[in-house]
C-alpha cells in the first residue's frame, strides 16, 4: 500500500468516526430534549430509538477506530522513523475505543433510565 493511499484511508476513516460521534451526540441531545419537554409517560419508541442510537455509536465508531488502528501497521519503515510516524505508533486507539464505548453506553443507559423512571 502506498503511503498516499494509506493516508487517504486514514483521513477518510477519521472523518467518518468524527461524523459518527457527532451524529450520536446530536441524536442523544434530541432524545434528551424530548424527555425533558415531552410528556412524562413511557414511550417504547424512545426506548428503541435510544437503544438504536447507542448501538450505532458503539458499533460504527468502534469499526472506524479498528480500521485506523489496523492502518498503523501499514506504515512504511521510512514513515515509521519520522516524528509523525513515531507519534502515530504511540497512539492508544484501543483505549480510545474503550473510553468511547463506555461513554456512549453510559449515556444510552442514562437516557433509558430517564425514559423508564
Amino acid at each position: 500500500m502506498s503511503p498516499e493511499l494509506r493516508q487517504t484511508i486514514v483521513h477518510a476513516r477519521t472523518r467518518e468516526y468524527s461524523n459518527i460521534m457527532r451524529t450520536t451526540v446530536f441524536a442523544f441531545i434530541g432524545i434528551a430534549a424530548v424527555l425533558h419537554l415531552g410528556p412524562d409517560t413511557f414511550s417504547i419508541a424512545l426506548v428503541l430509538l435510544t437503544a438504536t442510537v447507542t448501538a450505532f455509536g458503539v458499533l460504527a465508531g468502534g469499526t472506524a477506530l479498528d480500521d485506523i488502528n489496523n492502518l498503523k501497521g501499514d506504515m512504511t519503515p521510512e514513515m515509521a522513523e519520522t516524528t509523525y510516524g513515531s507519534g502515530v505508533a504511540r497512539r492508544d486507539l484501543v483505549a480510545l475505543k474503550l473510553i468511547s464505548t463506555i461513554m456512549i453506553g453510559l449515556t444510552g443507559l442514562a437516557l433509558l433510565l430517564g425514559i423508564l423512571f
